[in-house]
């Protein structure tokens, strides 16, 4: 049971209603473990039938604002059984769900494997607790992750607005060294990220220490992020909630920096200290003697300028946004420059955003 955990939302998408919760994962499939979900709702009233709208929010990161609701009958004073959801409601993949009425209900979900068939028949699974709007953060964290031989950790989100959510996140080990900063990652209104390896490079490439790690994250619209730790051994999955995280914003700034090329070294005028991720460098970029060339690569390796030719007395301005913390590598692409060539490299340090960075290498 790979994948789970809570949900939410908060909602510019169809009706309002006096209640709104969400699962942000559940599941009938085959294909990825054997996974069933079943739903239990409850009508606290002892004078009328409530009806409760299911619906539907399919993975793969799609607008999933225009949900057709499924009406549902709930009698007063009682319960009505969902079994295999999901497949009531049209479903064959992991999914979320989201319940709202005008009128007060009761929801809870069990997501589980289905061992019917196998050596060892029965079920293994959890529940899974019914989120409601306040439940999104923009800003959290997710404690007791792991990725080793023994652990791995899935990540899923779940975006309950009417709005594209834009999520970054940051990868500790257990020293509170940073990682990893993940790409920015795009949820779609609506929108579900089904639970997925923290290490597949959807979220983090696979690297470091990570026998005891957290995570945190920052989004432009408040989203629910969760985590499911599972015993490699065992499979038993564990469930984590992300927390609110309450610290401050750091500031971003604009460094302009000069870049001169010149036989045989790459200098920046003034050092380049300070950087952290979002800040912007306007870097005017300028030739001395002969003819250079100038890339500068990202920590991943992907290049941000890459200019062919640099040549004597010119000036060329670029601008880049840092969005990943580690070594910016920089280096003269031009092999045909000088015997001094091979000297023409260096390394821009951006530190984790608490105003400490590094200068050139040489």
């Amino acid at each position: 049971m790979r994948r789970l955990f809570l949900s939410l939302s908060l909602l510019c998408v169809a009706p309002l209603f006096a209640k709104d919760i969400y699962f942000p994962i559940a599941g009938s499939t085959s294909t990825v473990g054997s996974f069933r979900t079943d739903v239990r709702l409850f009508n606290p009233s002892s004078t009328k039938d409530i009806t409760v709208n299911a619906f539907l929010l399919p993975v793969g990161n799609r607008d999933n604002s225009g949900a057709a609701p499924h009406p549902l009958t709930v009698p007063k004073r009682g319960m009505l059984v969902l079994n295999d959801v999901v497949t009531v409601l049209g479903g064959t993949d992991l999914d979320a769900l989201r319940f709202s009425s005008p009128d007060d209900f009761v929801a809870s979900e069990r997501i589980y494997a289905d061992g019917s068939g196998a050596c060892n028949p029965g079920t293994f699974g959890q529940d899974v607790p019914p989120l409601d709007p306040s439940s999104a953060n923009a800003k959290g964290v997710l404690l007791q992750l792991r990725a080793t031989t023994a652990f791995r950790t899935n990540i899923g989100i779940l975006n309950p607005n009417g709005a594209v959510a834009k999520v970054t996140f940051k990868l500790y080990d257990k020293t509170n060294a940073l990682v990893s900063t993940g790409s920015a990652i795009t949820v779609q209104p609506m929108g579900v990220v089904a639970p997925t390896s923290m290490v597949s490079g959807t979220f983090f490439a696979p690297g470091g220490d990570l026998t005891d790690a957290w995570v945190s994250y920052t989004s432009d619209q408040p989203v629910i992020v969760y985590a499911s730790l599972v015993d490699n051994g065992t499979n038993d999955p564990t469930f984590i909630s992300m927390a609110a995280d309450s610290g401050t914003t750091a500031t971003t700034q604009t460094h302009n920096l000069t870049v001169t090329t010149r036989s045989f070294a790459i200098d920046f005028s003034p050092a380049p200290v300070g950087i952290k991720v979002g800040d912007t460098i306007v870097l005017t970029i300028r030739g001395a003697d002969t003819t250079h060339g100038l890339e500068i690569d990202d920590p991943d390796g992907k290049p941000l300028i890459a200019l062919s030719a640099v040549t004597p007395g010119s000036e060329t301005t670029r601008t880049i946004t840092i969005t990943k913390e580690g070594l910016y590598n920089y280096y003269c692409t031009r092999p045909t420059c000088g015997d001094g060539h091979s000297s023409m490299f260096g390394q821009l340090q951006v530190g984790q955003g608490d105003g400490v960075g590094g200068g050139p290498g040489y």
